[in-house]
């Protein structure tokens, strides 16, 4: 009687003939994005006085005579010192840091009519200077955000698997193994335990179920093991979560404990993902798995309720992984050459119970290279 393989837990660390937890399909996380901030401009220092044209910068000392209310000191029409203002600098002394003094500079000049046409001189200027400070704050401000706007673009892009297509044309050779699976001629273990495992054969197909969140395996009959080949197989998971897994062992062994303890296996999930695990054991012979290939998400994937064809290439060391033609992954490993082929489908812990996957159109070929 075949005993159900059992399905691989989320460390590296659990075998396949006890209760264990399963591999599942990975969390998403959205990425974050940290939107730095800049300053454009240092606030002046209200003490950053012009001075009077003289070699050193001093500030204008508080007259004796207190000036009328709201106008220039009545004596002294050349003094524009009024209360609560700063002195108003001449246009000719400059002596302020990081300007040298003009030569030969005079003061303020003695008529109010010179002083307004200075200042007017002054305004465009300083119009221009303003608005050449907008336009360059504009440009900046619109490189910086699009420059966040493509980074966080950038941060929640998903990760794309190789587009090159599999080979589609009909298989050469004369089949390794080949089954119709319109009855049970071949000889599969159609061992059952119900509302835990069952498998079924006819119409067709081969239908595997677990309804105790495990995961449930049926080798190739007759013990055969395979070496280099080319496998190709129509696979759906027809029932249960989209978490749950179905797929394919290549290059298997058993031991006393375990029906499939060291393996390559090929996974599919409800959600478009995959992964391919590799087995080994450990020093007390228990079954341990570890990633060959960490969960992906493929759009060559059809989802829950929707067929995939499944292509295995195998060449030496050389590993090839295909759904409806596309190739997912190409691995190398040269731990295990040959060995049983098998179909399995998981139902994982965190899912309800109960996973069903259907296999048909099963073959495998000499190797097609």
């Amino acid at each position: 009687m075949q005993s159900p393989a059992q399905p691989a837990s989320n460390s590296s660390s659990n075998g396949f003939s006890v209760p264990q937890q399963a591999f599942g399909p990975p969390n998403q996380f959205q990425a974050g994005t940290n939107i730095p901030s800049e300053t454009f401009g240092q606030q002046s220092s209200p003490n950053n006085f012009y001075g009077p044209p003289v070699q050193q910068p001093q500030f204008y000392a508080q007259p004796s005579q207190q000036p009328t209310a709201g106008g220039f000191h009545p004596g002294n029409l050349n003094n524009f010192q009024q209360s609560g203002f700063t002195q108003v600098p001449t246009t000719n002394s400059y002596n302020q840091p990081g300007y040298a003094q003009f030569p030969g500079a005079s003061s303020y000049p003695s008529n109010n009519f010179t002083q307004q046409a200075e200042e007017q001189k002054r305004n465009p200027k300083i119009a221009m200077i303003i608005t050449i400070a907008v336009i360059l704050l504009v440009v900046v401000g619109g490189s910086i955000g699009g420059y966040l706007y493509v980074k966080k673009n950038a941060a929640t892009t998903t990760i794309q698997v190789p587009t090159t297509l599999a080979p589609t044309s009909v298989p050469r050779g004369k089949p390794l193994f080949s089954d119709t699976l319109t009855n049970n001629n071949s000889g599969w273990d159609l061992t059952s335990k119900p509302g835990e495992f069952s498998v079924k054969i006819g119409n067709g197909s081969m239908v595997l179920e677990d309804d105790n969140n495990k995961l449930f395996s049926e080798l190739i009959p007759g013990g055969r093991n395979f070496s280099n080949f080319f496998f190709t197989a129509d696979a759906i998971l027809s029932k249960g979560s989209q978490n749950n897994g179905y797929g394919i062992y290549i290059r298997g062994a058993s031991n006393q404990s375990f029906d499939i303890a060291t393996y390559y296996r090929f996974e599919l999930y409800g959600d478009g993902t995959f992964a391919i695990f590799k087995g080994s054991v450990d020093g007390t012979g228990t079954s341990t798995s570890s990633f060959l290939v960490n969960y992906l998400q493929s759009t060559a994937i059809q989802k829950q309720g929707k067929i995939n064809h499944i292509a295995i290439s195998t060449q030496g060391p050389t590993m090839t992984f295909s759904v409806n033609g596309q190739v997912l992954q190409t691995v190398t490993d040269n731990t295990y050459s040959s060995g049983s082929i098998a179909f399995f489908v998981s139902n994982l812990p965190h899912s309800a119970p109960g996973a069903q996957a259907t296999f048909s159109n099963i073959s495998v070929y000499p190797p097609q290279s």
